[in-house]
């Protein structure tokens, strides 16, 4: 008798998880007289230099040559890209645990492989989302997707020469980000960024954000760049009200890992050939 009743107390604790699960999704409904944040996010301090890597030590030389290459044949980086007010691009601002508002629509992102390049450098993607690679280049790129936060792999993608592949990123547990790489070519990098609501904002090179409609409340909001640590604050926001709520990133604190700044490469410049007479 007790194993039915094991058996009935194991099954309304499963639907119930699935009753929770849904309560707690996202809900589209109409916003009147929505809220809204608005600002900046600036680069202070240094601008971190460069990565780069030595084009000789990877496959394709001459294709991958055709792009932010330097006279000693580095692919070079820019991870940190502003303009004359030290706007910083490619930062992604969310706001957190919003369970009801505006549209939420689910849209693929579609990334570019051009040159031994991916763009763009930074996407904002849902739990379960699409991404289609658009390759341009006459060779196939073999690129793993990493989830960041634990440097596992979570998705291998094959990317035939002059095709278009699909792929979608489900991440593990609560973390939101990952990075895909060409395993191939090192320096081919882009990342993303988990969301959950539609409200988030990704900066153009001016450093500019606005995120409007917002159902009054109290949120996190969290600023976001790749290579740089996230920063989180508590807001509260009235009906029709609009907050000015800017975020700095301190250039300083960026440690490059020093393979990546070498402009020689890893290859010493005195370097001899195995049996050459010198």
């Amino acid at each position: 008798m007790k194993k039915p009743k094991l058996f009935i107390r194991l099954a309304l604790t499963f639907f119930a998880c699935i009753l929770s699960t849904q309560v707690w999704a996202y809900q589209e409904i109409e916003v009147k007289n929505g809220g809204t944040i608005q600002g900046k996010t600036t680069l202070i301090g240094g601008v971190p230099q460069p990565r780069v890597f030595h084009l000789v030590l990877f496959p394709n030389l001459d294709m991958c040559a055709e792009v932010d290459t330097d006279d000693e044949m580095n692919r070079v980086l820019f991870d940190f890209i502003t303009d004359e007010q030290r706007g910083l691009k490619d930062v992604v601002i969310t706001l957190d645990h919003v369970e009801a508002g505006k549209s939420f629509p689910n849209k693929p992102i579609n990334i570019l492989s051009e040159n031994c390049k991916f763009l763009p450098t930074v996407n904002v993607i849902p739990q379960g989302g699409t991404f289609f690679v658009d390759n341009q280049d006459a060779v196939m790129h073999n690129s793993q997707v990493y989830q960041s936060e634990r440097g596992k792999i979570i998705l291998n993608i094959p990317i035939p020469a002059e095709e278009i592949s699909e792929g979608k990123v489900q991440f593990k547990k609560h973390y939101k980000i990952f990075q895909m790489i060409c395993g191939m070519h090192e320096f081919m990098q882009t990342w993303g960024y988990r969301v959950q609501n539609p409200y988030y904002h990704l900066t153009q090179v001016d450093g500019n954000y606005k995120i409007d409609n917002i159902p009054a409340g109290e949120y996190k909001i969290t600023a976001w760049h790749f290579l740089m640590k996230k920063q989180s604050k508590k807001i509260k926001i009235s009906e029709g009200e609009t907050i000015n709520l800017d975020f700095e990133f301190d250039g300083d604190k960026v440690i490059r890992p020093f393979y990546e700044t070498i402009k020689s490469g890893r290859i010493k410049k005195d370097a001899r050939v195995p049996g050459s007479i010198h």
